[in-house]
Parts: C-alpha cells; sequence; structure tokens
C-alpha cells in the first residue's frame, strides 16, 4: 500500500546565525558535504539560545552517492512516498462531513480508486466567510453556514494549529498535502507549528478544488437527513432535502455540533455512547504578559501557554490562540458559545484560551441536552447575541465592576458572575485552579478577564466501533474524526479520518 523511494541523507547539526536568511542553507550543505546536492528540505529546526544564540537544523538531502558522505552527522534517511496504489475500485464511499477527517479520507481514498461522494451542510468557504462575517457584525446568524458547519469544519475559523501528541508516521503525509497546497513549508519543522484562518481557508479550498479535478463528486449545502438500511443494518442509501443517492461505504465526520444528525443515528439504532466533556469559558490576556514568560527575547513571536491543574477535576487551557481573538461559535439561533480564533500574523496583543473543567458522563443523562440548556441560559441572560465577561480577579473575589480591558469577542459582552456558572464543587476546583495558573503566570489573575461560555470543547457522544473501524452495529457505518469521538483537533481528526481510508483500502485491496 505504501511505495518507498531511495535513501537520502539525514544531516544534523547545520548551524545558521539568527539573522541569516535559511536560503544560505543549500550553501551551506554543500560545503559541508564538498558536492552539489539536488535538494533539500529542512527536517527539524531549533534555537541554542547560549553564548553567540543561533539556529540548528537537521536537514534531508537528496544528493547522489549518498554512501560518501556518511559520518556522525550524515546518516541515510528513507524517505517514503505514503500515497496509497492507485487502482480502479468499484465501491461507493460516502462521506458525511467535510472536516479534516472528511477532507483527508476522502483524498486519501480518491488517490486509492474509489469513487467518493462528500456531503457538507454548509457551503464552500466563500459564502461562508460571508455569512460568519454577517454574524460576527450584525449577529444574524445561519444555523447551516457558520463557524461550525462549512468547507472545511470548525477548525476553518481557528489558529489551525497542527500539533498532536500522536506520534504517526501520517503526520507527515497530512503536512506535505497542505503544503502541496499552500501552507508554507516551515509547518512541518516548526515547534507548535499553526496555518492561522486566514491561510488554512486558502488550503481547504485549493485541497477541495483538486478534489474536484479528480472526479470527487461534492453536495455542499445537503443535509443528510435519513439512512435507509436493509435488513441487516447495511446502510443502502442516504437521503437529503435534495435528492437519494446509492452507496456502498458510509465514512460519518460530521463534527461536534452535529445535533440533528446524531438524532436521527439514534432514531435508526445506531449505537451511540455517553463520554466525558468539558465546560469553561475563554481567558484573555495582554499578549504582552504571556510573552514577558519566554526566558530570552531572541525571537519576537505572539508565544502559547498550557497550563493544567490535577486536582479532584481537571483543569486545563485548550486551545490557546496567540494574537487572536474570541469568537462567536453557536450553530443554533438562541444561544451563545464562544471559541478561539488567531490569524497567521497572530498580531491582535490579545491572548485567549479556553480553561476547562471535567464533566464526568455520570454527571448527565444526554451530553447534548447538557450542553444546550447552558447555551440557552447563557443566551436567556444576556437576551442578545453578547457573550457573558467577568474580570477574573472578581470571579475570585465575588465581585463584578466593569472589565479592565474590552473584550475581543466582536459582538460585545454583557457583565456577569461565573461564580453562577458551576456548582459549588466545581467552583471550588476552579479558583484553586485559577491560583495555581497564576502561580505559574504571574498576573493571570489581576490582568485577565473571562469570557464565554465554552461548552463545544469535545463531543459528548461516541459511536462505538469494532477493530475493523465499523459500527458495532451498523454494516458499513464508518464513524470518525471529533463527532463520533476519536478525536480533538485537526491533526487527530485528520489522522483518524486516514485510519479510516486505510482500513477501507485494505478490505477491499
Amino acid at each position: 500500500m505504501i511505495k518507498s523511494i531511495r535513501d537520502m541523507l539525514l544531516i544534523n547539526e547545520i548551524k545558521l546565525p539568527l539573522n541569516e536568511d535559511e536560503g544560505k542553507l543549500k550553501e551551506i550543505i554543500e560545503h559541508k558535504l564538498k558536492c552539489r546536492i539536488r535538494s533539500f528540505e529542512i527536517h527539524k529546526k531549533s534555537l541554542d539560545a547560549r553564548k553567540d544564540p543561533h539556529f540548528v537544523y537537521s536537514v534531508i538531502v537528496d544528493v547522489d552517492h549518498e554512501n560518501r558522505y556518511l559520518s556522525k552527522n550524515v546518516i541515510r534517511y528513507k524517505k517514503e512516498d505514503l500515497s496509497p496504489v492507485h487502482k480502479k475500485r468499484d465501491k461507493i464511499c460516502a462521506v458525511i462531513g467535510y472536516g479534516p477527517s472528511g477532507i483527508f479520507s476522502a483524498y486519501r481514498l480518491m488517490e486509492a480508486g474509489f469513487k467518493v461522494i462528500v456531503f457538507e451542510k454548509g457551503k464552500r468557504i466563500k459564502e461562508r466567510e460571508k455569512d460568519v462575517g454577517r454574524f460576527f457584525s450584525e449577529g444574524i446568524l445561519d444555523p447551516s453556514s457558520n463557524v461550525q458547519f462549512g468547507e472545511g469544519g470548525a477548525g476553518t475559523f481557528s489558529d489551525a494549529k497542527l500539533t498532536t501528541r500522536i506520534k504517526d508516521q501520517y503526520i507527515e503525509y497530512i503536512l506535505d498535502i497542505l503544503i502541496r497546497h499552500g501552507a508554507k513549508p516551515s509547518i512541518k519543522y516548526e515547534n507548535h507549528a499553526h496555518i492561522g484562518t486566514d491561510e488554512i481557508r486558502k488550503v481547504i479550498k485549493n485541497i477541495t478544488d483538486h478534489l474536484i479535478s479528480k472526479g470527487v463528486e461534492f453536495h455542499f449545502e445537503e443535509e443528510i437527513k435519513d439512512l435507509e438500511l436493509d435488513s441487516n443494518r447495511k446502510i443502502k442509501r442516504l437521503r437529503t432535502a435534495q435528492n437519494t443517492y446509492e452507496c456502498d461505504l458510509v465514512l460519518l465526520g460530521i463534527g461536534h455540533s452535529a445535533y440533528s444528525t446524531i438524532e436521527m443515528l439514534k432514531e435508526k439504532g445506531v449505537y451511540i455512547e455517553k463520554k466525558d466533556i468539558a465546560i469553561g469559558f475563554r481567558v484573555e490576556h495582554p499578549q504582552s504578559l504571556i510573552d514577558e514568560r519566554q526566558t530570552d527575547n531572541l525571537i519576537r513571536e505572539a508565544n502559547e501557554y498550557f497550563l493544567r491543574y490535577k486536582g479532584d477535576k481537571g483543569v486545563y487551557s485548550f486551545c490557546m490562540c496567540p494574537g487572536g481573538m474570541v469568537i462567536p461559535a453557536m450553530s443554533e439561533e438562541r444561544t451563545i458559545v464562544t471559541n478561539g480564533m488567531s490569524y497567521a500574523s497572530r498580531d491582535s496583543g490579545i491572548a485567549n484560551s479556553a480553561i476547562l473543567i471535567q464533566v464526568f458522563k455520570e454527571e448527565f443523562d444526554d451530553g447534548y441536552e447538557y450542553l444546550h440548556k447552558i447555551e440557552e441560559a447563557a443566551y436567556s441572560y444576556s437576551n442578545t447575541y453578547k457573550a457573558l465577561a467577568q474580570n477574573i480577579k472578581d470571579f475570585m473575589n465575588n465581585e463584578l465592576h466593569e472589565l479592565i480591558f474590552e473584550s475581543s469577542y466582536p459582538l460585545g459582552t454583557i457583565l456577569y458572575d461565573f461564580n453562577r456558572f458551576f456548582n459549588k464543587d466545581d467552583l471550588r476546583i476552579m479558583k484553586e485552579a485559577f491560583l495555581d495558573f497564576d502561580r505559574k503566570i504571574p498576573g493571570f489573575i489581576d490582568k485577565g478577564i473571562i469570557v464565554g461560555p465554552e461548552t463545544r470543547s469535545s463531543c459528548p457522544i461516541r459511536i462505538r466501533r469494532n477493530e475493523e473501524l465499523v459500527s458495532i452495529n451498523t454494516e458499513n457505518l464508518y464513524p470518525m474524526g471529533e463527532g463520533a469521538g476519536y478525536g480533538g483537533g485537526i491533526m487527530s481528526c485528520a489522522l483518524d479520518g486516514i485510519r479510516i481510508a486505510n482500513q477501507i483500502i485494505k478490505t477491499y485491496e
């Protein structure tokens, strides 16, 4: 299924002064090897901040007679072509939802020669941007075209982080596809790589256009309304409001906000179980406060943080957006949901992150209902799409004063005491966590504000699948990504989509 290509060289300990252009690397490599090279790519990049600070690179080099140059810091590197073998396959694969798992499963199945049909409730990015922009400026929400639904999924309106704790050979495959369609090559070697909401939109559009050129059939603005199952619980057809479609395999990558689709699946008897979730809010700080934590000022950039407190429950930061903004992320009218987003430049001057506390599945009957009630209650208090807000210091002291600075949330805020948001035990844990975070980042309490609520950090359900990655009670349904309970960010969901595609390729080899 994987095609290997010839050996290359991996060269370590290539040094470059901080102010030197990376274009100089080719000359340095050729000087080190004392020969001409075909090409090279940066494999890793790090900063040596000791005396005479400089960057240190590992590079992959394509050169003739590579064995001649082997040494302590020059070793063989086998670069594999992870594209599947292409051949005509007679199965129709219906991909429902076009977020990261949908994009990369469709891409890989197309490469392998399957007929792929994609269904997405929302619009293409160009029209989706208009709808989101209108909501941000005028408060007019389109329930089918918003931050959650549309080409690229929810990650399109985010910081577009590409980090994951998963170790997988297909990470490089994903990054290569993103670069091939317009992402900057440095995402392969940057620490905490991100693309930014403005750039990821261009990349996703280019990927979609490429898939269309290769014969993938797209149906935007077509939500799946029904599944037609036979007596063996095998899906035979999909129904939308517009048409009925035949299919052999169904890949379900609907994201964490597709309430109506989940209800339809329940009615059809698809096995779904509860899982733990988290709730909380966004915190905003001057980006300069976060940057001051840096031990050196050699590289001027908006810095991130990751915070975790282990008390009776876990409290942690999530989806931290340096130099970004807090955004309205609702997909249903008369609700309030917040999230974070950054442009590629990360230059807003404001850092924001979710601060979340665990909610165990034993604490609710239906996770969607539990979260929806919170979102509706927030709207009822605000009576607009203005988010709820409070100074962190006031939250800690059970007080309510004007915000110490204006939130980046585009629709405005209304003062609210978040002491009312949590039960007694969770409130105690949250305040313990803030004290811990303030020790790690002095000023975290006094110089920050809260904006919320944040309820869409994870999906409250899991659609169980077997060892072949198929639903345990629906024969040809492949649940994938965050909306099925198998991912939590762009990379993990993309990897899950590839995992599903690889299983299908293996099954129908």
